[in-house]
């Protein structure tokens, strides 16, 4: 079942935390994350997140913050993935947190379709200094 994080879990912040290695590892991850994070540390937004009501997870193996109703943030660890879990934190976020638009990075093709999955298009690239 999907629930608010109201408080950070030790199990919940490990998750974040692959996250964060995750998408500093890809292309456009460091940009990304510079945005997101606005220079603070990743422990202190992810408590942020949840203090702000925008962190969400269905277990101890996935994450999904959304903000202005924007989609900031979504993984569910790799043993999880391709069991529709993406599929159901997006549909809930849609319907729940009233998301309307999400951020995938370049090149992040299992991103971009699992969106497409529940009927979003891409609609914006951005484009700037890397």
């Amino acid at each position: 079942m999907i629930e608010r994080a109201g408080a950070v879990t030790a199990q919940l912040a490990d998750v974040w935390r692959r996250a964060i290695q995750d998408v500093a590892g890809r292309r456009g991850g460091p940009r990304y994350l510079e945005d997101v994070l606005g220079g603070i540390e990743p422990d202190s937004m992810l408590r942020s997140f949840a203090a702000a009501g925008s962190l969400w997870s269905d277990d101890a193996a996935s994450i999904l913050v959304v903000s202005q109703r924007v989609i900031l943030a979504l993984y569910v660890e790799p043993t999880e993935r391709r069991r529709g879990r993406g599929r159901a934190l997006v549909t809930f976020a849609r319907h729940e947190a009233d998301a309307r638009d999400a951020l995938a990075l370049p090149g992040d093709r299992a991103m971009k379709s699992l969106y497409e999955s529940v009927g979003w298009k891409a609609r914006l690239l951005t484009l700037g200094d890397a």
